[in-house]
């Protein structure tokens, strides 16, 4: 079965960010600077009818020397128990797909190691050493050329 991939109002997005991400933070904790933009899009992962995966991609560089198309993935998770069976891949590719209709050059994330692994399969190269993000872990930050259709 396909996965159901659809919008989601950005409330849904923190719900399941503090869930699966950040359960032993306050909600507070999974709300982004770049959430309420209106160009940035919340997405969602469901399985009969119930939302088990969210991502969300932000217009967002990872530095001053970046090109101004950059778009960012953060808050992608999907719950343990549907791991595996391509809903993290068609929230990924949905993300991917809105940061391109909307003029983006790159997409660039700072996964957890669990998950560079994945990232790394859906076409994005490590740049940089890892970092340590507090209260979390040990990250890498990730990069991905989209297609030029130009």
């Amino acid at each position: 079965m396909n996965p159901v991939i659809r919008p989601i109002p950005v409330a849904a997005a923190r719900l399941l960010r503090q869930r699966v991400l950040r359960p032993h933070q306050p909600p507070d904790a999974c709300v982004y600077p770049l959430d309420d933009r209106p160009e940035t899009g919340h997405f969602g992962a469901f399985r009969d009818g119930e939302l088990i995966g969210a991502a969300s991609v932000f217009r967002e560089a990872p530095g001053p020397e970046s090109a101004p198309g950059a778009w960012r993935i953060r808050g992608m998770a999907t719950d343990p128990g549907v791991r595996g069976a391509g809903h993290g891949r068609a929230l990924l590719q949905r993300c991917l797909e809105h940061a391109a209709a909307a003029g983006g050059t790159e997409v660039w994330c700072n996964a957890r190691t669990t998950a560079a692994g994945f990232y790394g399969r859906h076409g994005f190269r490590q740049v940089g050493p890892g970092f340590e993000v507090e209260w979390i872990g040990l990250h890498l930050r990730m990069h991905c050329q989209l297609p030029n259709d130009a």
